[in-house]
């Protein structure tokens, strides 16, 4: 199939940035885009205290899913832990999950969960914070949650694996693609006018190929040998990054 995909925010929360959060809402309403909004349940991360707490947050998180956006749970507080954990996408040593047991994991999701559901909001799909999670982590989403879809992952199309769904997250800004289904991952909070601007004037590029989680047909796929390639291609670049990151940090502190 011709290239598809989906936008992704992570990190909404009562103090998170609602200015921004807006500017974006207005113009996905406007072209409607109908994205995966990642929704802390119960956030306790300094960082994302970019605002003062909005006691109206749960209503706006109603209202986007009455309009069709599709609702994450995005782990329970954004609590991170460094773990030598054997993570299943190893991003970062840092996860809300990994690396915990079985019991404290399986209870920070039954807790995080039971606020969404109480509040009459129906999670989807999971998100962890950080994309760092381990497989204990996806046996207690599988008996704590009815979550079956995971938001993560790199291959090029939807494909399924330890019980759960995955539609793959593999960019963070929109780029040219043949094939495949695409996540691009946003967040919101940490983006700048001129970052807002410039994807805003992106966007109207890429519109067309678009499209919400509710279009994808969930299946059974297995990753084959592409997937496989590509996978490779993207973990060597990644370490590539990274170390490239870290040598012009280090000059950078010398000097």
């Amino acid at each position: 199939m011709t290239a598809k995909y989906l936008i992704r925010m992570d990190d909404a929360c009562p103090t998170m940035d609602h200015d921004k959060w807006e500017y974006l809402e207005k113009i996905f309403d406007e072209l409607s885009i109908k994205p995966i909004v990642a929704v802390v349940p119960k956030n306790v991360d300094d960082y994302l205290d970019c605002k003062e707490h909005n006691p109206l947050f749960w209503e706006k998180v109603i209202s986007w899913q009455s309009k069709g956006w599709s609702i994450a749970m995005h782990g329970y507080e954004h609590d991170m832990h460094f773990t030598d954990a054997d993570l299943i996408l190893p991003f970062y040593k840092r996860s809300e999950f990994a690396g915990l047991s079985y019991d404290k994991q399986a209870k920070k999701i039954r807790q995080g969960y039971k606020i969404f559901r109480d509040l009459n909001v129906n999670p989807e799909i999971w998100i962890a914070p950080s994309h760092c999670f381990d497989k204990i982590t996806l046996q207690a989403i599988f008996n704590e949650t009815s979550i079956r879809v995971v938001s993560d992952g790199i291959a090029l199309n939807q494909y399924f694996e330890d019980s759960f769904y995955w539609i793959p997250q593999q960019l963070w800004s929109f780029k040219l693609k043949k094939h495949g289904l695409w996540t691009v991952c946003l967040h919101p909070n940490e983006m700048t006018i001129d970052d807002l601007e410039s994807f805003r004037n992106t966007l109207t590029k890429f519109s067309t190929k678009i499209i919400s989680y509710k279009d994808i047909i969930l299946t059974k796929r297995k990753k084959n040998i592409f997937d496989i390639f590509y996978s490779l291609y993207f973990w060597r670049k990644y370490k590539l990054f990274n170390l490239i990151y870290k040598i012009r940090s280090s000059i950078k502190n010398y000097g």
